[in-house]
Formats: C-alpha cells, structure tokens, sequence
C-alpha cells in the first residue's frame, strides 16, 4: 500500500515561509500586497477570492479587491489592469478568469504587467521557465508538483536508488538535487501544467516524457512505465491504473474530477440539505493504483499546495520590483 505524500504538511510548510519572508518584508518598510480583479459576482470566482484573500492575510500579505460589473467592455477592463499595473503599492495581480465577453488573450495575456503576473499567465513568464531565470513566476500548479517532489526529496531518492545505484551523476553542487536523474513521466501538456512542469524538471536535469490522449496507446504505456516518478492531471477519472505503472513508482495526482458519490452497493448518496446526489472530488488514479505504488498524493491534495504557491509568487513579485532578486 502506497504511503501518503501529504500535501497539507507541504502546503503548510511554504506558507510558513511566505509568512516570515513577508515579516521581513514589513520589517524593513516594505508591504506585499496582491490586486484582485473580478467580473461580476459568480460563485465561483467569489469563493476563490475567499480562499485567495485568506491565504494572502494568513501570510501577511495585503489584499485589494477591484470588482467590476458583469458587463464590463474590453476596453475599460484593459484599462483597469493598466491601472493596477501602474500603481507601485500591488505587487501581484490576480486576474479571474474565465470571462465572458472579454478575449482573455489580448485583455489579460497581452496587457497583464509580467512582473506582476502571480498567476503566471502572460507569455513572457512562460518564456522565463524555458529559460530557468530566477526572476520569472511560474504557474502554480506545475510548481505545487514541484513543492511536492522537493518536500519529499529525500524518499523519492530512497525509492529510485531501490531500482538504480548510484544515481547518475549531477553537475557539481548538485549532487542532492532529487531531480538529477529522476525519470518522470506527464501525463498532461497543458500551458499551465505539462508543459510548464516539463521544462522546470529539465532545468533540473530530470528526464521527462509527456503523454496526453493522441499519444499511441501502446508508446505511452512504455513512457508511463518506465517512470521513477508519474505525475497526472487530467479531468478523467481512472486514466492511470495499476498496470501502467512499475512496481514501487511515486505518483503524484493533480487532477480534479468532481463525480457523483456512491456507496459500495452502487447507489446514490444524497446530500440531505439539498436533496441532490453529493459531488465528491477524485483524481485520475485510479484506486489500485495505491495497491503498486510506493508513494502517492491524496485527491484533493496538490490543488491545496496552489494556494500557498500564489502566495509566494506575490513575495517573489514584491522582492523582484524592489531589486532583491
């Protein structure tokens, strides 16, 4: 049975940090402080702003909310993030999406400053993971999984010196760089995780696959399987399952697949307040897959990481626009 790879204790551990680098922030005269920006008043967004603002107070960091109408136009929308960029008290900008009359590529990607893109979704932020500079802010997803792997550094090492020893060789003053080495497989190539995640693994000098649903059935069940490490986030529950993996195999699943729940008999567990079926949130492992594996993510679990990442991000932000990176 796979042993937990607690993603609360990582997610704690990097809001600790955020909450000491930003006392040493305010220290020295100096207030992180992220920008919201929300469209119109949809639950969702609402209740990420909730989530988002709890996470940026726990850590210190300073909140400002920019609501505007539903039917904000394109033009006044770019205008208030040209507003937001402009003003040297926010640090970070956290842009909602998705919008609805608004074409996010020119409004946010084309207009969002990248310096302070905390949610890292403009192009020059990209180009800055390919080219591993240390002041670009990387998206949080693909840096969760990232937290997870170093947190868990010195197991995942234990586990792959099980298959090969030594492991290869690093460049020096890398020798203890868990990633030297480690194969890792993606199962996701998206720009906000797959292939984001794929290059800050290679800058590591990890070797990386990616597979997603046009890679041949039978290739990409060679990549999965070779694999030190397989990391998952698709919307489709049982896309990994026990027989695609190596035996003792780290697995790391950042998917999010919201089903409705059942009892083992089969029926429908109903929300009593409601009425309706309950919705649970499961991943894309499937459940022998902990039966094979030697280490593995609950679900939820990373999603929980991405929070603190944000946080962070906005730290970075801060210390990059007073020169300190």
């Amino acid at each position: 049975m796979a042993q937990v790879l607690n993603c609360k204790d990582v997610a704690q551990a990097i809001k600790d940090d955020c909450r000491a680098q930003a006392d040493e922030l305010r220290a020295q005269g100096i207030i992180p402080k992220v920008g919201i920006l929300r469209v119109g008043e949809k639950g969702p967004d609402l209740s990420y702003e909730k989530g988002a603002t709890k996470a940026m107070q726990e850590a210190h960091v300073d909140v400002e909310v920019f609501a505007l109408p539903a039917d904000v136009s394109q033009e006044d929308y770019i205008k208030k993030i040209r507003e937001i960029n402009a003003d040297p008290a926010i640090n970070g900008i956290l842009a909602f999406r998705p919008l609805d009359n608004i074409d996010e590529n020119v409004a946010i990607s084309m207009n969002l400053s990248a310096v302070k893109d905390c949610d890292s979704t403009t192009t020059e932020n990209m180009g800055k993971v390919v080219l591993n500079d240390p002041t670009g802010l990387n998206p949080c997803t693909a840096e969760a999984i990232m937290a997870v792997i170093d947190y868990y550094a010195e197991e995942i090492k234990a586990e792959v010196r099980k298959k090969y020893a030594p492991l290869p060789l690093a460049k020096p003053g890398q020798e203890d760089d868990v990633c030297c080495g480690l194969d890792v497989c993606v199962i996701n190539n998206s720009n906000l995780i797959g292939k984001p995640l794929s290059m800050m693994l290679t800058n590591r000098f990890a070797t990386v696959s990616i597979v997603h649903h046009l890679t041949h059935e039978e290739k990409k069940n060679e990549y999965i399987k070779r694999a030190d490490v397989v990391i998952t986030a698709t919307p489709f529950r049982d896309t990994l399952t026990a027989d695609m993996i190596s035996e003792g195999a780290i697995v790391i699943d950042a998917s999010v697949v919201r089903v409705k729940a059942v009892d083992e008999n089969g029926n429908p567990i109903m929300n009593e307040k409601t009425g309706k079926q309950k919705i649970v949130t499961v991943g894309s492992a499937a459940d022998d897959v902990e039966a094979k594996a030697s280490w593995k993510t609950p679900v939820p679990g990373v999603g929980g990481i991405t929070s603190a990442i944000l946080v962070r991000n906005v730290i970075k932000a801060c210390k990059v626009q007073h020169n300190m990176i």
